[in-house]
């Protein structure tokens, strides 16, 4: 009997490169099923838009010097089907493809990363793409103008699907030296680059062109080893190195980004709560099994390449899952059962299974069946899972709890990173960290006068479509508003007690808060109950509606990073006179100043000599904010705004 030869390297390449292929085809059709029937062709169509430049089509830029054109991209049946399902008015132009084909290709490969294709895949996930290119092979003015066809892309996407498409230009030779750019909306910059790149390996799925060599590689290799296999490849041999792009090797995380990593984790948690609970564990993890834990991509590519034990089973490996198991294997280990419910509560809402609801026959897809077999381990009964499918109908104060649960694990999470690492040695630049920091600062920090936001993240499941303000006066005839969520006039004890929101000194400051938390808009019936003369519901409605207009709710991520970098400046300024005193009254009684800044804060203070502090603010900036006046409707309106110009002498202007 014959011993069996071994394998040559090639071979065993071919046998990874076969593996991977597979998985990354599974990972596809994970992601075209979840998605909606209107958005599945997008799947398709949107590599085709990167394929071609026709003025037809969105994302046509009329320059002959504008790069397109995607790496072994081939024209399929199921491309075309869906491109006629998208624009069925121009058959005749996808009958002749040819005309439209691209001469050369300046692509070289469309990669997706994050949540797509996993069980964390949901209706309102973002498509991440980056879009991999040679970059001394393209110039300035060139990738200007694909970045150009890029956001047309993005924009009709929006436009036209509600689809929210971010294209990342990615130069390779950039993202081989983990240079990401500063951080700016969407990018960590410094903050973040091996860690980001270790992300990018763990969720990847290739959707043309070529493949990271990385995918190839054993886990265990060195960086010398990685490309002492890179040179071995030979073109037109399998697997042929034109098949692939060299995105660098990974075989550990720098711990000195782990600081940079925590802070901006602790900013996408103001927009994205539970997807940042899991990246702040994960980091903590990281951090505690520096020494002898492999990075989670290397333990990915390993049961990739093991085809998992069976070959064939590959399709039920899934990153989001990979990785919620290592942490909770983690906190169990360190008995922090509080910690571990919470992360399975998060997994839950972001995942949105829906497992209380009847799955039609044949729509039992992967992401039910892993969430499920969860629920089933930890014993969750019905009645647990359905309150968590039903997160759209909780109460106020049921969506405030979960919210301070979260950001206390945020805050503790990142204290205990802070005090095992030595922040002198943190790569994330004095840039990013000060456009970071101002972010948290504005977001998470309590000053005099300060306008709170309520960290919660929720979008707008916090809005309230109905609020009840209840006036108490004490002995020392201090007044106290509370804010109550629903209609509740003449209610009392307990179900005041269940429903209420919050208190102030003034209904204006409940104003400025309500809206700047996205918790009362121009819709929000407001309910005042006795005794809370003279403040009618109009005045309530109308001063609601100057807020929005001139104190709009900020997307605290979304603040300019110039805006971060510069002084702190007043951007609007607004001053409600007389609000709660009697309408019959000419004199100048009462003076609220309300302000924002270009920081993203906002202030509400007490009387008018605020104005004096504020004065070279709003009277030497350059530009100057704009200010205005808020009075209630009453006879004396205009004598009550001349006298406050005369005593203010500044430029204010009076809304009706």
């Amino acid at each position: 009997m014959t011993s069996q030869q071994p394998l040559t390297v090639n071979q065993n390449l071919t046998i990874r490169l076969l593996r991977v292929l597979r998985y990354n085809k599974a990972r596809i059709e994970r992601s075209v099923s979840l998605l909606s029937e209107e958005h599945r062709p997008l799947f398709h169509v949107l590599p085709f838009l990167l394929h071609v430049n026709h003025p037809s089509l969105p994302g046509y830029i009329d320059n002959d010097k504008t790069p397109y054109g995607l790496n072994n991209y081939s024209y399929r049946d199921q491309i075309k089907a869906a491109l006629l399902e998208v624009f069925p008015d121009l058959h005749g132009l996808f009958s002749e493809i040819r005309q439209l084909w691209p001469r050369s290709r300046s692509i070289d490969a469309l990669v997706l990363m994050g949540s797509i294709g996993t069980i964390a895949q949901s209706a309102d996930s973002d498509f991440d793409y980056w879009v991999c290119i040679n970059g001394r092979a393209l110039s300035t003015e060139a990738q200007n103008l694909l970045q150009k066809k890029l956001t047309a892309i993005e924009q009709w996407a929006e436009q036209e699907y509600g689809i929210e498409i971010h294209f990342f230009l990615s130069d390779i030779e950039k993202v081989k030296a983990c240079d990401f750019g500063v951080a700016e909306g969407e990018s960590a910059g410094s903050a973040q680059a091996v860690l980001l790149k270790a992300e990018f390996y763990t969720t990847n799925i290739v959707v043309a062109g070529k493949a990271p060599f990385w995918w190839l590689v054993p886990e265990t290799f060195t960086e010398q080893q990685y490309y002492s296999v890179m040179e071995q490849l030979n073109e037109g041999h399998s697997p042929d190195p034109k098949w692939f792009m060299d995105l660098g090797h990974l075989d550990k995380l720098d711990p000195n980004e782990l600081f940079g990593a925590a802070i901006w984790q602790l900013g996408k948690a103001m927009d994205s709560p539970f997807k940042s609970v899991l990246k702040m564990a994960k980091l903590e993890v990281f951090l505690e099994n520096l020494d002898h834990e492999q990075p989670l991509c290397n333990l990915l590519k390993k049961r990739v390449h093991n085809g998992d034990e069976a070959p064939g089973s590959v399709a039920i490996i899934d990153p989001y899952a990979l990785m919620f198991d290592q942490l909770i294997q983690h906190y169990e280990a360190q008995e922090q059962y509080e910690v571990v419910n919470l992360l399975r509560e998060c997994l839950y809402i972001k995942c949105a299974p829906r497992l209380s609801y009847p799955v039609r026959e044949g729509q039992a897809t992967f992401k039910r069946r892993i969430l499920a077999g969860y629920a089933k381990q930890w014993g969750w009964i019905k009645s647990e899972i359905r309150h968590l499918d039903e997160l759209d109908n909780w109460s106020f104060q049921e969506l405030v709890q979960l919210s301070r649960r979260i950001h206390r694990f945020l805050i503790q999470c990142y204290r205990r990173m802070s005090r095992k690492l030595d922040t002198s040695h943190q790569l994330v630049s004095k840039e990013d960290m000060t456009v970071l920091g101002r972010r948290l600062d504005t977001f998470y920090s309590k000053k005099e006068n300060k306008v709170v936001f309520l960290r919660s993240g929720f979008d707008n499941r916090v809005y309230c479509p109905k609020v009840t303000l209840k006036l108490t006066k004490k002995k020392n005839n201090k007044k106290i508003w509370s804010a109550y969520s629903g209609d509740l006039l003449g209610q009392h004890g307990e179900a005041l007690a269940e429903t209420k929101m919050i208190q102030f000194s003034s209904p204006v400051r409940f104003v400025m808060w309500g809206v700047s938390n996205r918790i009362v808009n121009e819709n929000t019936q407001i309910f005042l109950d006795y005794d809370t003369d003279p403040i009618s519901e109009a005045d309530m409605h109308d001063l609601i509606k100057h807020t929005l207009a001139l104190f709009p709710p900020v997307k605290i991520n979304a603040l300019p990073r110039d805006h971060l970098l510069a002084p702190q400046q007043i951007k609007t300024c607004l001053v409600i006179v007389n609000f709660t005193t009697p309408r019959s009254r000419a004199s100048l009684e009462e003076v609220l100043v309300a302000y924002s800044t270009t920081w993203g804060e906002m202030f509400v203070v007490e009387g008018i000599e605020a104005l004096d502090n504020l004065w070279f603010e709003l009277q030497e900036a350059v530009p100057r904010p704009p200010c205005y006046a808020f009075i209630p409707q009453c006879k004396h309106k205009k004598h009550i705004f001349d006298t406050f110009l005369e005593k203010t002498e500044l430029p204010f202007t009076l809304l009706e």
